[in-house]
């Protein structure tokens, strides 16, 4: 896979609001990463501790090398200690993107 490389991870957390202030801590220190392009932070509207980051990389590449330092970095320790199961995480490539008109909008 060349290009853009969409990561999805949804995991269920033990305290929702313990979660979110440590994952809000740690999520300035990703955009220091090779390959990074945006990150997006988002939480179930059925269920309090499910929570899911869509993260944007360069490539392929860069996104499991991430992946391997997130779980070293001390900055994502307090997020890591607050996971309760890795529900999933995956990697996509683009296959065609479909935006509003801004009339419909």
């Amino acid at each position: 896979m060349n290009g853009p490389c969409l990561e999805l991870v949804v995991f269920k957390v033990k305290d929702a609001e313990k979660a979110r202030i440590a994952r809000r801590a740690a999520q300035d220190t990703v955009k220091h990463y090779d390959g990074f392009l945006s990150r997006t932070a988002y939480e179930s509207c059925e269920e309090k501790n499910l929570f899911a980051d869509v993260v944007l990389w360069k490539d392929l590449k860069t996104a499991k090398e991430a992946a391997e330092k997130v779980m070293k970095d001390p900055a994502f320790a307090a997020i890591v200690a607050e996971i309760d199961g890795l529900v999933s995480l995956s990697h996509y490539a683009a296959d065609r993107v479909v935006e509003a008109d801004a009339k419909a909008a």
